[in-house]
């Protein structure tokens, strides 16, 4: 009889069947699939940072936080009519997108007035706090992350300041790293918030809306504080489209993708190399140094970063 409602199953549910096999046998293809995104959404991000740096030249922070946010919102708005999705997923989208583009708008005008204000070395040092602050978030709502976790974060917070402090700088906090310690606990919230979100929304509703409330966030700063000119949006128009489109609507779409499959202190200590590829595209486009003691930095973050993949070994049962 148990054979015969094996078979039975087998006959009515094949697919469903061979997917339970497929993830039984590859238990981690999943989660090396969201690593491997999150790692390529990590270099778009760090050629943001170009896009960022040339963008002030021409505009005011407000003015490209709006330009750069509204239009990743209008080029994944079409995609959330495409997929359909129940009023409650529909609902619950617009919800968790409008809170989550609140904190990153925030974030976002926040970073530009501090980089405005400090070192960009010091600014990608101290944007990557969330790394630590992930994981103590973590334990105020009640999750534990694994002692490995907090040791590779660590490991990879120091890697970072190899990267970025040059040596002989006294480092010191000044308003501008204010802003920029600021900026790092409302990206650790917005992290945290995607985690929790992509779980349980429509994604096409979900992204569209977190852009254009984040826009909204710049907008008031933009019309009240800082001047528009066609002349300037012209210059810094290359800019707010890379930063819109690659690192906006793409980079944040995988992001999201990738963030299913992993934890959030994971995630956070994969997008911190970003300061990997920063420090690169420095040397490369930029003309900034990359001697011994940024390479150094490099070795260890990758070091924190490929250890805190490796699987846990499981103690045998007796």
């Amino acid at each position: 009889m148990e054979k015969l409602n094996e078979i039975e199953e087998e006959s009515i549910f094949p697919k469903e069947q061979e997917r339970l096999l497929t993830e039984k046998e590859h238990p981690y293809r999943e989660r090396n699939k969201g690593i491997i995104i999150l790692l390529i959404t990590t270099v778009i991000w760090s050629l943001a940072f170009i896009a960022q740096s040339t963008a002030m030249d021409q505009i005011g922070p407000c003015a490209f936080v709006f330009y750069r946010h509204f239009l990743s919102g209008l080029c994944l708005l079409p995609f959330a009519f495409l997929k359909p999705c129940s009023k409650e997923e529909k609902r619950a989208g617009i919800k968790g997108g409008a809170i989550t583009g609140i904190v990153l708008g925030f974030a976002s005008v926040i970073q530009q007035i501090g980089v405005k204000e400090t070192t960009v070395g010091k600014a990608a040092f101290l944007t990557v706090l969330y790394i630590i602050l992930i994981p103590i978030f973590g334990l105020v709502i009640g999750k534990k992350p694994e002692k490995k976790v907090w040791f590779c974060a660590i490991l990879a917070l120091v890697g970072v300041y190899f990267i970025a402090i040059k040596a002989g700088t006294k480092f010191t906090i000044g308003t501008g790293d204010a802003y920029i310690i600021l900026c790092s606990v409302l990206y650790a919230i917005q992290i945290m918030q995607v985690g929790h979100y992509v779980k349980k929304v429509n994604i096409g509703w979900y992204m569209s809306i977190q852009f254009l409330a984040g826009s909204l966030v710049g907008l008031p700063g933009f019309i009240f504080f800082e001047k528009f000119s066609f002349v300037h949006f012209r210059a810094a128009l290359l800019p707010i489209a890379y930063a819109g489109i690659m690192s906006g609507a793409v980079a944040f779409t995988m992001q999201s993708y990738a963030q299913k499959r992993l934890e959030d202190t994971l995630a956070s200590l994969i997008m911190s190399t970003t300061a990997i590829y920063a420090a690169i595209w420095g040397w490369l486009f930029l003309g900034e140094s990359l001697g011994i003691r940024e390479i150094f930095g490099c070795i260890i973050m990758t070091v924190a970063v490929v250890y805190a993949q490796l699987p846990e070994k499981r103690k045998k049962r007796s």
